[in-house]
């Protein structure tokens, strides 16, 4: 299943969201959809991500507290959903900050369940 169908499901799934991108563990773009018609500041959002993920991933070792499955960052005006992947890979999901952040997750996991088996 091609990765650009699954993000414009979620943005279809999740109408406060702004933009998706599925990122490689370097914090390379793989794919993305946006509402925008300028991508450029979705995929600096995902390289961001994936120092937030590195950091955090050396905290938890550190601490022994296992592995980050996912974390969510708000801002004032949009939130930012990261969710882990097989192999180092992730996906962001950046949602209007008056959207539901629950609806948010749950969509962005049933996503990343479909792109970690597309991955396997």
């Amino acid at each position: 299943m091609p990765f650009n169908y699954l993000l414009t499901n979620l943005l279809v799934d999740v109408p406060q969201a702004v933009g998706a991108i599925f990122v490689d563990p370097e914090g390379e773009a793989v794919e993305w959809v946006t509402r925008h018609n300028d991508p450029f500041d979705l995929k600096v959002e995902g390289a961001y991500h994936g120092i937030f993920k590195r950091q955090l991933d050396n905290l938890t070792a550190t601490t022994e507290a296992g592995t980050v499955d996912s974390y969510v960052l708000e801002g004032t005006r949009l939130v930012t959903l990261t969710q882990a992947l097989p192999d180092g890979y992730y996906v962001v999901l950046v949602v209007d900050r008056a959207g539901s952040r629950a609806q948010a997750l749950h969509r962005l996991r049933c996503a990343a369940e479909v792109l970690a088996r597309e991955l396997a």
